[in-house]
C-alpha cells in the first residue's frame, strides 16, 4: 500500500480507508455489480490501468492507486468527486 501510495503521489491513509470501506482489507471479494479485489476495481478499470489479476492483492492495490490518483487528477484534488 505504501509503495503504490508512494508511487502514485496519493495519501497512504486514504487507500488505507478505501480498501476498509470498499472490501474490507479481503482479496476476494467481489461485488454484485462486479467489482473485484481490494480495491473493488471493475473488470475495464482493471485492464486499463496493466491489471490483469484483479484478486491478486498487489496489482489490485497498484491498478486502483494508479486509477485513484487520475481521478484525483481529473477533479483537481477533490476527493469526494474522485
Amino acid at each position: 500500500i505504501a509503495a503504490a501510495a508512494h508511487e502514485f503521489g496519493v495519501e497512504e491513509s486514504i487507500v488505507r480507508a478505501i480498501i476498509h470501506a470498499e472490501s474490507a482489507y479481503n482479496p476476494l471479494a467481489l461485488s454484485r455489480a462486479g467489482a473485484q479485489g481490494l480495491m473493488q476495481l471493475m473488470p475495464g478499470t482493471a485492464r486499463r490501468f496493466g491489471v490483469s489479476d484483479a484478486y491478486d492483492a498487489t496489482q489490485n492495490i497498484r491498478g486502483g492507486v494508479q486509477y485513484l490518483s487520475w481521478l484525483l487528477k481529473r477533479f483537481n484534488g477533490d476527493l469526494t468527486l474522485a
